[in-house]
């Protein structure tokens, strides 16, 4: 694989460069915004080149998410979880400022695939209460609109059977249910305590059209071929955030290479957000001819964007780099190979 210098590949590198180091997006995390200094504030992320803001000012998205359509939604109109009475879970209910921008969704990719990477930031209209869920005194989940936003979006691809790999209070569970496409849904949990107060206190408030088969199981054990054939759809959830989640996702995909049209990992593209400037930084290396140092933690995952990448005998334009750098399936067979 080879890289022919040419003055716009030196503007794309520079660009993509640009946009690594000079990326401020997280400033803005629990920003005060009101309705009155909402214009000014939508500016303010223009600047900042956030790509929802890039567009025609009448096409900017508002930034306000309604509180009553959070607290009124199906699943907490139906599901009630203080009704949970289990020595091992326990619920506190906070106060939670609205008028704070948060990342209401996973990372989103930047349309121009230069590394201009955004977050969905988004504010509730008014002041709300959050429930935070504990184990045995650990927290363990809360109930919050990014966990259900980014739930939702992969429970509408599911189809036929679907397979689901962790539990928590679950929202998968009860958008998939709700999806007529869907027929029945197996549930792999490894916690049993959890799959136990989940059977007794939360499923017997969802909708019971659909057959549902929960297992006590470890998904590393399930997660290959052999078993997931039998099943339309494959979604995982068994990760608390992006920390943990990319390395996961890798162990998961060095026992079986996940075509995209068979399933979604949780927060997928916020995980692979490392991956892709890792992919970038392995092109800008075999461009400039300078070597990389990788920090500690990402080195094999390097290694591994190598070793792909040392396979391909192909010259490389501007818009195969990008392809490369963000196509998701390909980051699944780069991390499917063994370190």
């Amino acid at each position: 694989m080879n890289i022919l210098p040419s003055k716009k590949l030196d503007a794309f590198f520079n660009r993509c460069l640009d946009h690594i180091q000079q990326d401020h997006k997280a400033d803005f995390l629990a920003y005060h915004v009101t309705k009155a200094n909402e214009r000014k504030v939508q500016k303010l992320l223009n600047e900042a080149n956030f790509a929802e803001f890039q567009g025609p000012k009448k096409q900017w998205p508002s930034l306000f998410l309604s509180t009553k359509e959070w607290e009124n939604n199906s699943y907490h109109q139906q599901v009630h979880l203080d009704y949970v009475k289990d020595d091992h879970f326990s619920f506190k209910k906070e106060k939670t400022a609205g008028f704070e921008l948060f990342n209401s969704d996973e990372i989103q990719k930047d349309p121009h695939r230069e590394l201009n990477d955004w977050m969905k930031l988004r504010a509730m209209d008014q002041h709300f209460e959050t429930l935070y869920l504990y184990q045995d005194d650990k927290d363990w989940m809360v109930d919050a609109p990014s966990e259900y936003n980014t739930n939702y979006h992969p429970s509408q691809k599911a189809h036929g059977k679907v397979l689901t790999f962790g539990l928590g209070i679950g929202y998968f569970l009860w958008f998939v249910l709700d999806n007529p496409t869907v027929e029945e849904v197996t549930v792999i949990e490894k916690n049993e305590a959890v799959l136990s107060m989940f059977q007794r206190f939360i499923y017997p408030q969802f909708p019971q059209k659909k057959k549902v088969h929960f297992l006590l199981g470890n998904a590393f054990d399930y997660f290959q071929e052999s078993y997931l054939k039998n099943f339309d759809y494959v979604y995982t959830d068994i990760w608390k955030s992006t920390n943990d989640g990319l390395f996961l996702i890798e162990k998961l995909l060095e026992q079986m290479d996940l075509p995209l049209e068979k399933g979604d990992f949780w927060i997928e593209e916020s995980c692979y957000e490392m991956m892709w400037t890792l992919s970038f930084w392995y092109f800008y290396s075999l461009y400039t001819g300078d070597p990389f140092q990788v920090n500690e933690k990402y080195q094999g995952l390097y290694k591994k964007i190598q070793l792909y990448y040392n396979q391909i005998n192909e010259t490389l334009d501007e818009e195969k780099i990008k392809f490369y750098i963000y196509d998701t399936q390909t980051i699944r067979h780069i991390l499917h190979q063994q370190r």
